[in-house]
């Protein structure tokens, strides 16, 4: 039996009864509030979540790909999301930014994951599915980006145990790959898109800042930039990195077209980048456009960062 009732629709916006008369009209019956438990999400609201949620759908690519590492194939997916060909295959609910309402009323999941930065406007319209809507935010899940939210799912859904085992695959492997880098002496990295007098960094959150923790490199980026609350990508002008210095400078390939000498060569020569050290030792790195949340594993996407920088063999 569930501890509580679901969270009600708040007075301001559309009350419980014309809720329900909208679910009836669509054709969508309420979850059942008799097997449930309540959590708390990322908005701080109150959510009776199913015991036992059987129809998943997540509105964020790299939510997907956390449903798949834990076994739980998802009732459809957003557009973007194209990394496993069995996920791919799922029926479409738009994009990110823009899910199909109509698409997801369809599919009547029981439990919806929404992205607290993108999702947070769709609140009344995500409810009227009948679906528990759990809101994550991605800022609130930083201490380790790559477990954080693998293992919150986990709580979720009732497979901590599954979570858990693959935590420990996740960092045997992270431990033999920080041993791998550290052999190339390289303490302090950055990872940036963009290049001319202000650029985009990674700031600490996100799976490209846990590329560089696992793998034993402290991200020179700071943590209250402005914008930090709101997208992976923060402002970071080239004084500020200057100062910092980091041993490793990586290029995330971004552009449509742009080839990874390009890239690279565009930071060698550049003027405003001579004053690096990374830039004079060479240690410029291009991380591959597959590098993408929710396009490539975790473990994939640690392998491939780790052999661009020190690749085995080299000391």
């Amino acid at each position: 039996m569930t501890s509580t009732t679901a969270w009600p629709f708040p007075t301001e916006r559309i009350s419980c009864v014309t809720a329900a008369v909208l679910l009836v009209l669509v054709g969508i019956a309420p979850a059942s509030a008799s097997e449930s438990r309540t959590v708390e999400d990322h908005l701080g609201r109150e959510v009776a979540i199913p015991m036992s949620p059987e129809r998943v759908l997540a509105l964020h690519r790299t939510f997907i790909e956390d449903l798949l590492e834990l076994g739980v194939m998802p009732v459809g997916r957003v557009h973007e999301y194209r990394h496993r060909e069995e996920a791919a295959a799922l029926p479409s609910i738009g994009r990110e930014g823009s899910p199909d309402l109509e698409a997801i009323y369809e599919l009547t999941p029981d439990l919806i994951l929404a992205n607290a930065r993108r999702h947070g406007d769709l609140l009344d319209a995500l409810e009227l599915s009948g679906a528990a809507v759990f809101y994550v935010d991605p800022g609130v899940l930083d201490e380790d980006p790559m477990l954080d939210r693998i293992e919150l799912f986990g709580q979720l859904l009732g497979l901590e145990d599954v979570a858990e085992a693959y935590a420990a695959r996740l960092n045997a492997l992270s431990a033999e790959l920080r041993e791998q880098v550290a052999r190339c002496g390289h303490r302090t990295a950055i990872i940036v898109q963009g290049g001319s007098e202000s650029v985009l960094a990674a700031q600490q959150t996100g799976m490209y800042h846990a590329l560089l923790t696992r793998l034993g490199l402290e991200n020179i980026v700071p943590r209250d930039l402005p914008g930090a609350g709101r997208s992976t990508w923060v402002s970071f002008d080239i004084e500020a990195i200057m100062r910092a210095d980091p041993d490793v400078f990586l290029v995330r390939a971004a552009r449509s077209g742009e080839t990874e000498q390009a890239l690279v060569e565009h930071y060698r020569t550049a003027p405003e980048w001579q004053g690096l050290t990374a830039i004079r030792e060479g240690k410029v790195f291009v991380l591959p456009a597959q590098v993408n949340p929710g396009s490539i594993s975790n473990e994939d996407a640690l392998r491939i960062a780790a052999d661009l920088l020190c690749p085995l063999g080299a000391d």
